[in-house]
């Protein structure tokens, strides 16, 4: 059973609320960094925010409403750049593809738990791992400049149908 503060949203949660609230405060950072939040990058945004588990950018290609205008990967490929620039969106490497950013919180963007049955993701408060992949790169006398941890298994509600 999913813990009352599971980071993976509930099957039956309040979706527009999320998409709503992805889209206030990606407006939020592009105003705080004098960014703009485009036609297309907004759309671009919306397209991701539609579900909990990553979109690739061919499937975003897809879905987006070209507006009799023909389709342009590059235009895409931008879009999400900029996006992950600002930590908007981040790139699941596992599955070359995106997922909303949950919200800026200390962790931010450095764990990545990912349901193997239903593919939602979920970005837990990784400040701890982020400590202790700093000390060891520090120990190391390594130069950390990234360090992101996709960590596959079951989501709450997919272990609990599974009986695990």
């Amino acid at each position: 059973m999913a813990a009352e503060s599971s980071p993976f949203p509930g099957r039956r949660h309040d979706h527009d609320a999320c998409i709503s609230e992805g889209l206030a405060r990606a407006e939020e950072i592009c105003r705080v960094r004098r960014e703009r939040l485009t036609e297309n990058r907004r759309a671009v945004l919306e397209l991701v925010l539609a579900e909990h588990q990553p979109v690739g950018a061919y499937d975003i290609l897809e879905r987006f409403d070209w507006r009799g205008r023909r389709p342009a990967p590059a235009q895409i490929y931008r879009a999400l750049s900029f996006l992950e620039t600002l930590g908007i969106v981040h790139r699941i490497a596992s599955r070359n593809a995106y997922v909303a950013c949950s919200g800026p919180k200390e962790g931010h963007g450095t764990v990545f738990l990912v349901c193997t049955e239903c593919g939602t993701v979920a970005e837990p408060n990784g400040a701890g791992v982020g400590r202790s992949v700093r000390k060891l790169a520090d120990d190391s006398g390594f130069e950390l400049h990234t360090h992101i941890l996709e960590v596959t298994g079951l989501c709450p509600e997919c272990s609990q149908a599974s009986g695990v």
